[in-house]
């Protein structure tokens, strides 16, 4: 008896699996059908492409940070979404239901691929459509982007040509003209922005970029930084060095890029700074020398 059901239960087990690859098999030729009907179809209609309109966009933003969602996007096992920077944030745990958020949603990041939308700025002038998920970078190059001035207590906010046409006319006496490799002093105090602007040099050369000079305050001593409120396309367009010179005259020199920046922080910044300790104070005087070059990551600090 054993035997035999045993033997039964083998020929019902074969006997599903033969009807499991014979249904397996028309599912191969129904698939493979609708492929040619759809190929066909496609041929046909190749020039026209369908479109479609999205309501609302904010359904394209992260549920967490509501920041515009970017590829890689990833998602829990119950559909949730979260962009890349909110999933390393909470270690990969979704934020509404805690289960793990591993899978990237690979659908979410084709409409985003493919989805184009007005820039930010059109209602500044930008006429372009760009695809949604190359927004942000667009708008850090969009020259109709809106920017901050860079002397403290200034509310004006404009395009970048705009923003160097109200520097010179509106803070004409507080700005610090220089040209490419001349050295220029000058007595930064703490939480005070220098604010230096190129001199026009004529045809083919500079003259509409902005550097902003900044001192921070730290308990060892005082932090010195330098950025370029540059063109929108902009990025290392120069290199600085400063010499830091005490009333004994003790010198720190340091040399490094000027990151090109939307608009200045006020922030101490991480990198690309010189640093002096508090006993070359309190009486001293700053030399800072301009240069236009790419000279990324480059810094280089001395002392005499």
């Amino acid at each position: 008896k054993r035997g035999s059901i045993e033997f039964g239960r083998r020929r019902e087990a074969t006997d599903i699996s033969i009807q499991m690859a014979g249904l397996s098999d028309d599912r191969s030729n129904e698939t493979s059908q609708k492929r040619r009907r759809t190929s066909a179809s496609a041929n046909k209609s190749s020039g026209n492409k369908r479109t479609a309109t999205l309501m609302d966009l904010d359904v394209l933003d992260c549920s967490i940070c509501f920041d515009t969602l970017t590829v890689p996007i990833f998602q829990c096992d119950n559909g949730h979404v979260a962009c890349s920077t909110c999933c390393k944030k909470l270690k990969r745990k979704c934020a509404t239901c805690s289960l793990p958020t591993k899978s990237r949603n690979r659908a979410m990041e084709r409409v985003l691929e493919l989805l184009k939308v007005p820039c930010e700025n059109a209602e500044f002038g930008c006429s372009e459509s760009i695809s949604y998920a190359e927004m942000s970078t667009h708008v850090e190059r969009c020259a109709f982007t809106q920017r901050p001035c860079p002397f403290s207590g200034c509310g004006f906010t404009g395009s970048y040509e705009g923003l160097v046409e109200h520097s010179v006319s509106e803070h004409t006496r507080s700005l610090y003209m220089f040209e490419c490799g001349e050295p220029v002093f000058m007595y930064p105090k703490v939480g005070e922005r220098v604010v230096l602007k190129e001199k026009n040099t004529g045809e083919g050369g500079g003259g509409r970029e902005l550097v902003v000079v900044e001192c921070f305050e730290t308990p060892q001593g005082r932090i010195f930084s330098a950025s370029c409120v540059g063109p929108p396309m902009g990025f290392l367009k120069f290199s600085y060095s400063f010499t830091f010179i005490s009333s004994v005259g003790d010198r720190l020199c340091f040399e490094s890029s000027a990151k090109s920046v939307r608009e200045v922080s006020g922030e101490p910044p991480s990198e690309h700074f010189m640093f002096v300790p508090s006993y070359m104070f309190p009486d001293y005087k700053l030399r800072i020398c301009i240069n236009r070059k790419f000279t990324l990551g480059s810094y280089r600090t001395t002392t005499s």
